[in-house]
Formats: structure tokens, sequence, C-alpha cells
């Protein structure tokens, strides 16, 4: 009877055993292999005006969070100072496919490389946006893309870019007492000739405090969209999020206050989107009861497009342990002034993380 191939996570740890081996005890090198896989199923509910409504089943992969599978490393090189690395993959567990979506990046999530020591971590490549981070920390649904509804009118929204950045340096101080930052500078496409040599650039920034209970941040972004609607339109887009957060035990309470900005390429295409989000996260038996809430008005030249959108999701999240929990989510969003699309997601489902 013939041996099966090796598996690629054995091949893997042999080949980072390996690595460990000849690199020797003056530079220990230590590799790890990580992850999250997260799936649900439920029905999603679309209603447009003048229109059927129109519901699906689905089994489907990254309710609570993104899916992945992450590399990561470091290598003692002395002095206090580290090399670093981290791959991280998105896939879609529900189809075995790689990324978040058709044609998306193999290491989309994470692919960098740089040194860590007393002044923090510098890393270049492909990095994870403060941005997102900030908005993920203080919202009880931090990066759910299915249920989370500061999400969705963010990233689901107006918001330019990804969470992730590309040709990218991202700089994380240590920090000074309660304070550290995390900042991000991307050379965007980075075209030789004009118009719109420098679409894409962006920076992207945090302040974080934090203190006890209490904890609070500040973060920016600005992308150069220019050509992105007509060569030398010189669009722009400068976004602020203010987020913060108190653990009262009995809850942890979270509010945010977004302002995306789009300016440069006319009236005509100038928007302003203004957003509040509200949440609670409610300790309840070996689990948490997570609610929140998020509201944006719509600002922009056009008559006819909704002036309001209003979402709200309501679930508990059952910790079977540290790294598995069980949960169930009920989530609406809805455009109004004028009516616009609606969807509603009612959904069971399973993380875990390795």
């Amino acid at each position: 009877m013939p041996m099966p191939a090796p598996s690629r996570h054995i091949l893997l740890a042999s080949a980072c055993l390996a690595g460990g081996l000849l690199a020797g005890p003056a530079f220990a090198q230590h590799t790890t292999v990580y992850g999250v896989i997260d799936g649900f199923a439920g029905s999603i509910r679309t209603e447009s005006p003048g229109a059927p409504a129109v519901s699906r089943t689905v089994v489907d992969s990254g309710g609570m969070q993104t899916s992945f599978v992450g590399v990561a490393g470091a290598e003692d090189l002395g002095g206090g100072l580290k090399a670093v690395f981290q791959l991280e993959a998105f896939l879609r567990n529900d189809t075995g496919a790689a990324g978040r979506f058709d044609g998306d990046a193999f290491w989309a999530r994470s692919a960098a490389v740089g040194f860590e020591g007393g002044f923090g971590r510098t890393t270049f490549g492909r990095n994870t946006a403060p941005y997102f981070v900030s908005l993920l920390e203080f919202n009880p649904l931090a990066d759910s893309f299915v249920f989370g509804p500061m999400i969705a009118h963010t990233f689901r929204g107006t918001l330019a870019g990804d969470t992730g950045m590309s040709n990218s340096i991202r700089l994380q101080t240590a920090g000074r007492g309660p304070w550290r930052s995390d900042l991000l500078w991307s050379a965007g496409e980075e075209r030789g000739t004009q118009p719109d040599r420098k679409r894409g650039r962006a920076f992207d920034g945090v302040i974080h405090y934090g203190s006890g209970p209490f904890a609070a941040s500040l973060a920016y972004r600005s992308i150069d969209l220019s050509g992105t609607l007509a060569p030398g339109d010189g669009r722009e887009q400068k976004a602020w999020l203010l987020g913060a957060s108190y653990d009262l035990k009995a809850a942890k309470l979270f509010a945010q206050y977004q302002d995306i900005a789009d300016s440069g390429a006319g009236p005509a295409t100038e928007v302003d989107v203004r957003t509040w989000q509200l949440g609670a996260s409610v300790p309840l038996g070996p689990g948490k009861l997570l609610a929140s809430w998020a509201n944006s008005k719509i600002e922009d030249a056009d008559p006819l497009s909704s002036e309001k959108r209003d979402g709200w999701a309501l679930g508990y999240d059952h910790l079977l342990s540290k790294r598995t929990d069980l949960y169930a989510m009920l989530y609406r969003d809805a455009l109004k002034s004028p009516a616009g699309p609606t969807e509603r997601v009612i959904a069971v489902g399973m993380r875990h993380r390795f």
C-alpha cells in the first residue's frame, strides 16, 4: 500500500525545524503557523424599492471574522534586535477557494518583512492598515464583514483603500506609558509619468491611548484617487475616525465617530459621509451578548441618492473554549431618504482559532 504524500503543514513544519537547527544557538529562529476558520449557515434577504424581495439560504465563510491562515517568524539578531516576517492569506472555507473573492491576491491579508526592537516594529511590504485596526478595536463586532454595522458603513461603504496597504512601510511604536502610535505610508501605484503619477499613494495612522478600563484612538487616512473618474481629475479622499471604549465589567461600551470626504474631482462627485456607532458587549453565561448600531448621514450632489443609512446587529457569542466559539446573529442594514436597498441576515456559525 503506497504511503500518502506529506501534507503542506508537515513540510512547512519540517522546513521550519531545519531552519531553526541551521540557525544555531547565537541566532535562534522561531516560526509559527496560525489562523482562523469561520463558517456559518443562514438566510440573507434583500429588498429594493419597486422590486420583489429576494431571499437566499447560504452556507458561507467568515461570519464573525474573515477566515485566514498565517505564517510568522522572528530571528534574534542580538542587541535586542529581531528580524521579523509575516505572511497571511485569506480563504473561503465554504468552497476551499483562496482569497476573499476571485482575483484577490493570495497573501492579501499581510506579506511583510522588517525589524523589531526597543523602538517598536517596522515592516515593509503589504501591511495591515492601522485605520482598519482602530475601526475593529472600538466596536463589539470587531472585523465582521457580514454582521458588523460599522464595517459595513465603512469598507462596504465609501472608504477607499483596503484593510491592508500594498507597497507600504508600517511603524508601530513601542509606546510611552498609556500612549502608542501606528503609522503607515504607501507608495501606491507610483506611476512613472503624469497624469496621476501618485495614484493610490496613501497615509494611514493612529494615535492610541489606554489606561485602566478606558481606551481611545484617533485614526486618519488620506489616499490619492486621481484618475479614477477621469485622467487628471485630482480626486482625493480623507477620513477621520475617533473611537473609545469603557469596560464596566458588567458591560463593555463602545462609541465611534467617522467622517469620510471625497474632493477634487468637481462638485458633482464630492461626497461627505458622517457616521456614528454605539455598541456594547455584555458577559452572559459562558459567552457575550453583542449589540451594535451605526447611522450614517450622506451628503452629495445627487438629489436622488439616499441621505441616510441605518444598520444594527444583535447576537450571542458562546465560548466553548479560548479558541472555539459558536454564535447566533441578526443583522439589518437599510438606505433611507429616499428609500434604498435593505439587507437582513439571520445566521448561526462557528469560529475556531489555531
